[in-house]
């Protein structure tokens, strides 16, 4: 506002010539040594503002060029002038209300003064976050590595199994992942949980590891892709040095692969202790030589042996046929099945629940048959397909 009336203001003519004006005309005589300064007539630009800004404020009025726009800006051309009553009230006005400022909020007054940092607990970081990515913050606070706090020791705490809980729900309940929940409790198989049982619970995610004689801290570490660090202060330990048989935990570390299929109850084992003689896919046939498909996985062993349920199940059948002799088949969760022929013996009835690696029977040669062995399969949905790639 100020600078826009000092600007308005009419300029009169000099009487002398100014020292910028007399040095911007200087020139020096080289024959009489003698100095003319050559003066020209100050220019009154100012006044020229004052009559675009004064058509300016006409046009909303009467046009571009109306009557009372032009009285109103002849009338401010002649008092704001300088010396005037209008620009000293109104600097008087600026200097009292920057006073006022000053007392009552002196932040007002002082706009270089930067901001208060936003606090993480106001609005739940959000703000923090938001400074510290548009470079608000000071260096040392913002950083672009969050350390991971692994200075808290391991300890248990106790879960009593209640009804309709499965491992993967207690998991997600103590944010820990199933690998935990199966290892630390020795599970070997999810579908055995049972109301009432008490599990045991980590407080931090990972898996329980036994010292074997020749291992160490570094070898453990490497094995497991944990931070050496991570183990030293889950286990409270000072030093590299461990005995065989000690019981570690490993803070984010993961079972294997097949110990986790098999206690999800999605990895069978062998039925029996035999020898394969014959894979699963096209052959010939051992008794007539006419090659046919064999949907199933033939495994040698001497009359007796004892066979067992690849999986956890109920006994859905059991009777005899001409091809496969006394044979029995076993429903598993998540549209799995297995069949079991050639047997001598079975000692399971239609209905009874069984458990992995129960006894369901003995090999032997019944029905088409060339010796003793067991004819293994496993369906899918009604569909048979490779037991080996179903077989821990």
């Amino acid at each position: 506002m100020i600078r826009d009336l000092i600007a308005g203001q009419r300029v009169k003519p000099r009487k002398k010539p100014s020292l910028l004006s007399a040095a911007m005309t200087y020139r020096q005589d080289s024959r009489t040594k003698s100095v003319h300064i050559k003066q020209k007539p100050a220019r009154t630009r100012r006044v020229a503002r004052v009559k675009k800004r004064s058509a300016a404020f006409s046009f909303g009025f009467t046009g571009k060029r109306g009557i009372f726009g032009e009285k109103i800006a002849r009338a401010l051309s002649g008092v704001i002038r300088p010396g005037g009553i209008i620009p000293a009230f109104i600097i008087a006005v600026l200097a009292g209300f920057s006073v006022l400022a000053l007392v009552f909020d002196p932040s007002f007054s002082l706009p270089w003064e930067q901001p208060p940092l936003p606090q993480p607990e106001e609005d739940g970081g959000y703000g923090h976050n938001l400074a510290s990515y548009a470079g608000l913050l000071p260096p040392e606070a913002a950083g672009d590595d969050i350390p991971l706090d692994l200075m808290e020791t391991f300890s248990w705490s106790s879960y009593k199994v209640r009804r309709g809980d499965s491992v993967s729900k207690i998991a997600a309940d103590h944010g820990i992942s199933m690998d935990a929940v199966i290892a630390c409790n020795g599970i070997t198989n999810v579908r055995r949980l049972r109301e009432g049982q008490t599990l045991r619970i980590p407080n931090m995610d990972g898996i329980p590891y036994t010292v074997k004689n020749g291992d160490s801290l570094s070898k453990i570490s490497a094995s497991f892709k944990t931070p050496l660090e991570a183990i030293l202060d889950a286990n409270d330990i000072e030093s590299d040095g461990i005995s065989g048989g000690t019981v570690l935990f490993i803070p984010g570390a993961r079972m294997k692969t097949e110990e986790l299929k098999l206690a999800l109850g999605e990895l069978f084992v062998y039925p029996i202790r035999g020898r394969l003689t014959s894979p699963y896919g096209w052959r010939d046939d051992p008794i007539s030589g006419v090659r046919r498909y064999h949907a199933a996985i033939d495994l040698a062993a001497s009359a007796g042996t004892p066979v067992r349920a690849a999986m956890d199940g109920k006994i859905s059948s059991v009777g005899y046929n001409a091809t496969y002799g006394n044979y029995i088949i076993i429903s598993h969760g998540g549209g799995y099945q297995t069949l079991y022929a050639h047997l001598r013996v079975v000692s399971v009835k239609k209905d009874a629940e069984v458990n992995q690696g129960s006894k369901i029977g003995e090999a032997g040669s019944t029905g088409y048959s060339t010796g003793p062995h067991l004819h293994f399969a496993v369906f899918k949905n009604g569909k048979a397909v490779n037991p080996l790639e179903y077989l821990h």
